[in-house]
């Protein structure tokens, strides 16, 4: 299995440097990296090629919805979890409907997270799984 790779964006330096404290220990085959400035986490994504993504909601200067479509519009694959310490159901829907994976609210269960990172790191296997097959069977 190749070694995913995580980007967790948020203005919080403190959530960060926790989250991929936690992260990088319990997700033994993740690659955390951390952004706290929407415009440079666009940069990672494109030179690191993450497929996940841990998105804050609320960020000074660009709205989580608005970096979501972004990530969307450069690759519709990267599985992207919302979250936020002031979630409401219409915001959650409107996330999925723009193709986040999930939503979780601040503060989150530690257990909660973990969960939810482990299922969003299985579907990113089998969206691997998937272009391989295609590739092996489309003729060139």
């Amino acid at each position: 299995m190749s070694e995913n790779k995580l980007l967790i964006i948020d203005d919080e330096e403190d959530m960060l440097e926790g989250l991929k404290r936690v992260l990088s220990y319990e997700l033994n085959d993740v690659d955390v990296d951390v952004c706290c400035e929407p415009a440079a986490a666009m940069t990672m994504l494109q030179e690191k090629g993450h497929d996940l993504v841990l998105l804050d909601l609320r960020m000074p200067g660009e709205d989580g919805l608005d970096i979501l479509q972004r990530i969307k519009e450069l690759d519709s694959c990267i599985t992207v979890i919302m979250m936020t310490a002031y979630g409401s159901i219409e915001v959650a829907v409107q996330a999925i409907k723009m193709g986040a994976y999930d939503f979780i609210s601040k503060p989150f269960n530690m257990e909660d997270l973990l969960r939810l990172m482990r299922k969003a790191l299985e579907r990113n296997e089998l969206i691997r799984e998937n272009r391989s097959l295609r590739e092996r069977i489309s003729p060139n």
